[in-house]
């Protein structure tokens, strides 16, 4: 039997309920698609406007590395560089801070690019410093800062940093010790600047260089869209169960009240008023409905009405239904006819709706009963 008829699933599908949630769903869905991918890229360079470009070496902290050419213009920002012994880590690098505004607004954005080569070295290191609003810490470090890294080559490339990449140096941890888990997430509403520089190169004493060409931030939607994909698909399959549940509860609350009893056809007398003796010989006839019974045997509509809900505990149409469906199981149990011929036989229009009334009853299609119980 299959799990799912092609005709409950249709009317699944259609009805008011299906769509009244997956339509809401979807126009929400994407209008939250659309308007984070109406988000434009924060161009930091080139932006003289609106960004300010300096450079740094580790002299601050007794390294005595060297930058020995550097060039800021509107198309390339140039740093040729010599790291020397002095301290473990030498380095040097590039910070870029907002100008005017203090801090850098990302909160629609998810990742860093940017266009570069390296010459005579592999590695770059980036950094977003943010603001450091953690009291029990601020004294000791007035920012906090997030690092991370790429693997260049020296020819042109775009390479693309997610901000999930950027994570607060464990040296950093262990120093300060803080206490606040938040603490690893970069705070995107307040980044103070930006870093750029080398990462772990061995090539002390000769001359590297960065050659970097643009940078910005950008949003990348790719991971929103597949989760509103995903919510979409969980809301079709919520909603679908849900209607399937209830319309298969109310089929077997249906099929309890209808559940099969034998009738008693054996005529009584012949008189035209003994109307059940008259439905019993004519339930074989299509147009066999209350008008026609009421105008072949004379008794009221409401007397029928009346008399079969008392009799038998059901309604005219169900009664007929019985009588119809104990013909059709004898007729596929002991005869080879076809379950079309069966279907005219026993008194139904198509063989569409026979079906439909045999499995309301039966639970299984007409096919299925005579395979299972036919000798």
């Amino acid at each position: 039997m299959q799990f799912f008829q092609r005709r409950s699933v249709i009317k699944i599908l259609e009805s008011k309920f299906f769509l009244g949630s997956v339509i809401p769903s979807f126009v929400l869905g994407a209008f939250i698609f659309i308007y984070f991918s109406s988000v434009r890229d924060l161009i930091v360079f080139p932006n003289h406007d609106q960004f300010h470009y300096t450079f740094y070496t580790d002299s601050v902290i007794g390294g005595n590395s060297e930058i020995i050419h550097r060039v800021v213009s509107d198309s390339i920002i140039q740093i040729d560089f010599v790291l020397k012994n002095g301290i473990k880590d030498p380095y040097i690098g590039l910070s870029i801070t907002p100008t005017p505004d203090p801090i850098i607004e990302l909160a629609h954005y998810n990742q860093l690019n940017i266009k570069v080569r390296g010459v005579n070295i592999n590695n770059m290191g980036m950094a977003l410093f943010t603001i450091n609003t953690f009291p029990a810490i601020a004294k000791q470090s007035p920012e906090l800062f997030f690092y991370s890294t790429i693997n260049i080559s020296s020819e042109i490339n775009t390479y693309s940093n997610n901000f999930n990449q950027f994570k607060v140096p464990d040296w950093w941890l262990e120093m300060n010790n803080p206490s606040d888990a938040a603490i690893k997430i970069p705070d995107l509403k307040s980044i103070s600047r930006l870093t750029i520089g080398n990462a772990f190169t061995s090539n002390k004493g000769e001359k590297q260089s960065f050659e970097i060409y643009s940078i910005s931030f950008s949003r990348n939607n790719q991971p929103l869209m597949i989760l509103l994909l995903l919510l979409e698909l969980g809301v079709i399959l919520l909603t679908f169960m849900i209607i399937y549940s209830v319309e298969k509860l109310r089929g077997f609350k249906k099929s309890i009240t209808i559940t099969y009893k034998s009738v008693k056809s054996d005529a009584t007398n012949d008189s035209k008023t003994d109307f059940i003796n008259f439905i019993n010989k004519n339930y074989h006839n299509n147009q066999l409905t209350l008008d026609y019974i009421w105008n072949e045997t004379g008794v009221s509509q409401r007397k029928i009405t009346i008399e079969i809900q008392k009799r038998f505990d059901c309604n005219l149409k169900t009664y007929i239904n019985r009588l119809r469906m104990s013909e059709s199981k004898r007729l596929l149990i002991e005869t080879d006819l076809p379950i079309g011929e069966i279907t005219y036989k026993v008194g139904f229009n198509n063989q569409t709706h026979f079906n439909r009334v045999f499995k309301a009853e039966m639970q299984i299609s007409p096919s299925e009963y005579r395979t299972k119980n036919k000798k």
